[in-house]
């Protein structure tokens, strides 16, 4: 009988343990929809942030990425878009873990996402007709400043823009259009919005002095990676530092 209870009790003891064992690795894949994978949504910005080489996303986005999948154990995809609305549609509909896609903290349609630590920096820019080369607002004498929908919440923010006429515009498109046709001066953008509207008849400039956008990664509301994804970042600064002196942004 002795010898019957022992057994019973070592085989509930391993069978404790087993459970256990298994609750702790099903823990670690609960932050990714598919276990062991961690699916990443990037903005191709063509810019320093991300670019598409050969195929691949390269970059301090990629770079912050695969550290989080380095500290996660995950195994990692990367799907590229062309713009932020794309990204974000993405990641609302369960295409992507993590969204990276140079996005300010400040933007209102990450208000119901989660949001990393800042990751990176930028400066506002003033879009004006080719060969216009102004960089400060205050030197506007006339005309009308357009505010694109990323710079709207800094705006105030920017030297000079007090005695500014501004048009906020819904639409970088149809700003674009309205400085190319003269129907305003220049319009206020964001260094991703700016590159976007450079071409034929347009130019861009960093403004003097300007207040510098915070970028930061995005998440499903609630997701467990952020802890992740924030170690990540704080270690892809140090690595900058380490190699440059310098941060990450």
């Amino acid at each position: 009988m002795r010898v019957k209870k022992t057994g019973m009790i070592l085989g509930m003891i391993i069978s404790a343990a087993l459970l256990a064992a298994c609750g702790k690795g099903s823990g670690k894949t609960e932050a990714t929809a598919d276990p062991g994978i961690l699916r990443v949504g990037i903005v191709n910005g063509e810019d320093r942030f991300a670019s598409n080489v050969a195929g691949a996303p390269v970059g301090i986005e990629a770079d912050i990425a695969k550290l989080v999948a380095d500290g996660g154990g995950y195994s990692i995809q990367f799907g590229m878009v062309n713009d932020t609305d794309a990204l974000l549609t993405g990641l609302m509909n369960g295409e992507y873990d993590l969204a990276f896609g140079r996005i300010p903290q400040t933007d209102p349609r990450i208000s119901t996402l989660t949001s990393s630590a800042v990751y990176g920096k930028g400066g506002l820019f003033l879009v004006t007709p080719k060969y216009n080369y102004m960089d400060c607002i205050s030197i506007m004498q006339a005309g009308t400043l357009g505010i694109s929908p990323l710079t709207d919440p800094i705006k105030d923010d920017v030297e000079g823009i007090d005695a500014i006429v501004k048009v906020a515009y819904p639409s970088l498109d149809q700003m674009g259009k309205d400085i190319a046709s003269g129907t305003i001066l220049a319009g206020l953008a964001d260094e991703r919005e700016a590159m976007g509207l450079i071409g034929d008849t347009l130019q861009a400039q960093e403004v003097l002095s300007s207040p510098k956008e915070e970028y930061v990664a995005v998440m499903p509301q609630g997701s467990p990676l952020k802890t992740t994804v924030n170690e990540a970042i704080k270690q892809y600064k140090l690595n900058k530092i380490q190699q440059t002196g310098e941060g990450g942004s």
